[in-house]
């Protein structure tokens, strides 16, 4: 069983803040009936061949500068990750920030690899996907024995789709590179093509079921065809 212990937390704001006139972050039509819960994101990392446990925690450290500088930057574009949203109508985006935590994994990587469970790889995830609250995005850091990392990002479904995701989690990437990394910016007018509506009373479920499924299976048999 894998042990999982946080070792920080902080909220990683954008580099430069959001421009007034782009503070109030309309939802579409689309993500406002999208069901509330996060997206996650689960990126391995191995080791170095070349890392030894001496300068583990150099690297560690290292890395973990280098991901929380290329995330604030990132976050410059994607400004409503860093934001708050309301009321299923909008996002204040006010540079709140994106929560991010380091943890520290005592196990190796290559166990987590060898034997994926849902329930183990949860572990690693920066929050519940069922607990959405007003917050976009969360991230997290886990730090393994061996030097492995892994990188937990949840998005919320209020917010983004899959593919907005995996376009964020590039351009934090290409961030991280450094140099001149060709990645366009996002485009982020998508009520302009699917404007919101007023859907009060309407409370989208999460469609996840907290309550452990039981299945049964019941085989009927007519008495004559049975032989004693």
């Amino acid at each position: 069983m894998e042990e999982v212990e946080v070792i920080s937390s902080e909220t990683i704001k954008p580099s430069s803040p959001t421009p007034p006139h782009l503070r109030h972050y309309r939802l579409s039509f689309l993500d406002q009936i999208a069901p509330p819960v996060f997206m996650p994101f689960l990126l391995f990392f191995p080791p170095s061949t070349t890392t030894s446990t001496a300068t583990t925690s150099f690297t560690q450290l290292h890395q973990s500068n280098n991901l929380k500088t290329s995330l604030s930057q990132t976050l410059t574009k994607f400004y409503p990750l860093a934001g708050r949203l309301v009321n299923n109508l909008h996002v204040d985006c006010s540079d709140a920030g994106v929560p991010y935590t380091e943890a520290r994994a005592h196990c190796q990587l290559s166990d987590l690899i060898s034997h994926p469970t849902s329930s183990g790889s949860n572990k690693f995830l920066p929050c519940e996907l069922s607990d959405i609250g007003d917050i976009p995005m969360a991230v997290r850091v886990n730090f393994f024995k061996c030097g492995g990392v892994v990188v937990s990002v949840a998005v919320s479904h209020k917010v983004a789709d899959a593919f907005s995701s995996a376009f964020f989690v590039n351009s934090w990437a290409a961030a991280g590179r450094g140099g001149d990394c060709d990645v366009p910016d996002p485009w982020l007018d998508g009520a302009e093509l699917f404007p919101p509506r007023e859907l009060a009373g309407f409370n989208p479920s999460t469609g996840i079921m907290r309550d452990p499924i039981v299945t049964n299976r019941f085989l009927c048999f007519s008495w004559e065809f049975i032989t004693f």
